[in-house]
């Protein structure tokens, strides 16, 4: 299984998690599971991060760095 193809899979942190709900309530076929520690979801990272940036978009989020 090439790197594309793992499902996605990132360290838990609260904004993650906020960002990861409303993707999950905007795309029924992605499935989230919160083990405690991770995030894991049933998607492989290029359909994950598709998925978050029209959340991102369709939201008006917008990153604040610093």
């Amino acid at each position: 299984m090439e790197n594309q193809e793992k499902p996605f899979e990132i360290t838990k942190s609260f904004g993650l998690g906020v960002l990861l709900k409303l993707t999950k309530n905007n795309y029924r076929d992605i499935k989230i599971i919160n083990n405690g520690k991770t995030f894991t979801s049933n998607v492989t990272l290029g359909k994950m991060t598709e998925a978050v940036n029209a959340t991102i978009e369709s939201h008006n989020i917008y990153l604040k760095v610093g």
